[in-house]
């Protein structure tokens, strides 16, 4: 997964992937049949594991409007220690890459996609629900914010910084109005002096 992540499926070998895993060519044929079936096994594993966990939240019966903020919170502090560039989410580079030619892969990304707009669906529509959104339509919110997560990997690969990326984020937020409670007690948090 690291590799296919790091470099993409054309631009990684089969010889790459038996070095970095340790193991013979007899021995990857016997577990995954070949390297496609191989980067399926790699894209079920992210999903289940990296994606899940950054979902999670969203996907809470009582997630709202701060759990859509901290999704984004958290992907901005996400950046390297070492200063290298972030990796594009595997599935966005699987999308850019393979799924227009990869029926399996297209119907991953797909799958993944979709999970995402309801993730967000839920915690918009909680919000707006329990009075911290103004009203808006949470499924076409929620493919927003999903374009928007997808593009900025992209945009972070090509060379834009964190500090344009985090005005697209702001852009991209700012259709979710909150109802002036919410919006009183957020300019109160961000104003406190710390303890």
């Amino acid at each position: 997964m690291e590799l296919f992540w790091r470099d993409g499926y054309a631009a990684t070998s089969l010889q790459a992937l038996l070095d970095h895993m340790g193991i013979s060519r007899q021995s990857l044929y016997n577990a995954f049949g070949d390297k496609r079936k191989l980067y399926l096994a790699c894209l079920d594993r992210y999903i289940e594991r990296r994606a899940s966990a950054m979902l999670a939240d969203l996907e809470k019966p009582d997630a709202g409007y701060g759990d859509v903020l901290a999704f984004f919170d958290r992907l901005r502090d996400m950046e390297d220690e070492s200063g290298e560039v972030p990796r594009t989410c595997l599935i966005g580079r699987s999308c850019v890459e393979l799924s227009a030619d990869d029926a399996a892969v297209a119907e991953r990304v797909q799958a993944h996609m979709e999970r995402t707009m309801r993730a967000f669906a839920n915690a918009l529509g909680n919000a707006v629900a329990s009075g911290e959104l103004e009203p808006l339509e949470p499924k076409a919110v929620a493919r927003h914010l999903t374009a928007t997560l997808q593009g900025l990997g992209i945009m972070r690969r090509a060379g834009a910084t964190l500090d344009e990326l985090g005005g697209a984020v702001q852009v991209a937020l700012s259709v979710m109005k909150p109802t002036a409670d919410v919006a009183a007690h957020t300019a109160d948090a961000v104003t406190a002096p710390a303890e």
